[in-house]
């Protein structure tokens, strides 16, 4: 039966009990209209809440649900990796149970993928009623992103996207440790498509994205997919290097010509730009290594707690 499931819907959850069982309902009113047999896969990413009984009680009334919950809060990216291994159907969407991307917009995304031989269409955002730093701090990540990086990430897009089953087979095969979804998927370079859409504010309930996680998210999509602060580093240091040669050579020639500035102000100034210098190449490095540090550990990305359906 598994085979023969037409669309697979990839719901991560993180403390959504307010907006769940509305999520539900519009969700599988857009379903219904396209007559498909499909699974939702709920995957509760360590909620605190009442989420995952909340997705029990749905499992009760609909048995093309399957529930996951994690042993804590593993990340919004490894909530996609639980539900990329379980899923196996011709078309995958992902989407939030936030409901700042409207489930209706499913229709018009199938529609889009198979009438037109895609491999992946993304929801793109026309206008956004999100505040005015997630807003203009979600655009200045692109641009950098998209400036540093081989990897182009269409702007205006988040994980809210349909892929093929094509996809969905390279993305099972990816043993990433710090998955990025949002750039794998277009690395991957399938033919692709796009449907505009206005994104709503979050109705009830309180985001899961706070601005450390943000943070984080950033430093860690850019390592992921640019070697240029690498590079950076190692520019830096040559520039470093000739600078301090040219200054050792000034010194020099003030000591012979006896012309020697007196007072330790200036060497204290000169050893602190060197140092900081020399502290920011560590700091880049130090990602790097981080990123190689979590790849030889090979912990699992995600603990299973339970698992209905």
């Amino acid at each position: 039966m598994e085979n023969k499931i037409k669309l697979s819907v990839i719901v991560p959850c993180y403390n959504e009990e307010h907006n769940l069982i509305l999520f539900f309902k519009r969700l599988i009113t857009t379903l219904k209209k396209l007559s498909i047999n499909y699974k939702i896969y709920f995957i509760d990413d360590g909620s605190k809440d009442n989420t995952w009984n909340i997705i029990k009680n749905i499992y009760l009334d609909n048995k093309d649900i399957i529930g996951v919950k994690f042993s804590k809060n593993f990340g919004h990216q490894f909530a996609l990796s639980a539900g990329f291994q379980l899923a196996n159907s011709e078309y995958v969407l992902i989407l939030d149970a936030d409901l700042q991307d409207p489930p209706e917009l499913l229709e018009d995304m199938y529609i889009k993928i198979t009438k037109e031989n895609l491999n992946v269409v993304y929801a793109k955002r026309k206008k956004s009623s999100e505040n005015f730093f997630k807003k203009y701090s979600s655009k200045f990540f692109y641009k950098i992103f998209n400036f540093l990086s081989d990897v182009k990430i269409p702007e205006d897009t988040s994980d809210f996207r349909i892929i093929d089953k094509k996809i969905l087979k390279e993305i099972k095969n990816i043993s990433e440790k710090d998955p990025f979804y949002r750039a794998l998927i277009p690395w991957m370079g399938f033919k692709s498509g796009m449907v505009e859409f206005e994104r709503s504010n979050r109705e009830r309930g309180e985001s899961g994205w706070s601005y450390s996680k943000m943070f984080n998210f950033t430093i860690s999509a850019i390592v992921n997919f640019s070697n240029i602060p690498i590079r950076l580093s190692f520019f830096l240091s040559i520039i470093m290097a000739f600078i301090f040669l040219m200054t050792s050579f000034y010194a020099l020639y003030s000591y012979i010509t006896g012309d020697v500035v007196k007072g330790w102000t200036s060497i204290f100034l000169i050893i602190c730009f060197f140092n900081i210098i020399v502290f920011f190449l560590i700091g880049v490095i130090s990602e790097y290594i981080g990123k190689i540090h979590r790849e030889v550990k090979n912990y699992p990305n995600f603990i299973i707690d339970e698992k209905i359906g």
